[in-house]
């Protein structure tokens, strides 16, 4: 009896303090919003509304190759994220660091930013 006492403290708190929890609710308007045009029938799109798969769109970069750097040009590796350390291109094939002066090796192909 003594361990059921606690158990029924709490559920009778629970049932006077009346603890309701709500979900969030979204109304049919806002999924589906009036500023957005229906699709027009047979697959085109709405007057007005951006083609979304349209071939203007700019293709992406690609990070520039140790090989298309100049000579004496800094850079960093791609892998660098934060651009700790700044290297510069010394020959075609080498690169040294400026923070404690290696002289590393690199291939042509390797990504780099600048």
């Amino acid at each position: 009896m003594k361990a059921f006492a606690p158990f029924a403290l709490a559920a009778m708190t629970c049932l006077l303090s009346q603890i309701s929890a709500q979900a969030q609710y979204k109304a049919p308007s806002q999924y589906f919003p009036k500023t957005y045009p229906a699709p027009q029938p047979g697959g085109g799109a709405a007057p007005g509304a951006a083609n979304p798969a349209s071939p203007q769109q700019p293709a992406k970069v690609q990070p520039p190759k140790f090989k298309d750097l100049p000579l004496n040009a800094g850079f960093y590796f791609h892998s660098d994220t934060n651009r700790s350390y700044l290297w510069t291109k010394i020959s075609t094939s080498q690169a040294r660091n400026s923070k404690n002066g290696v002289v590393q090796t690199l291939g042509a192909e390797t990504r780099v930013q600048k």
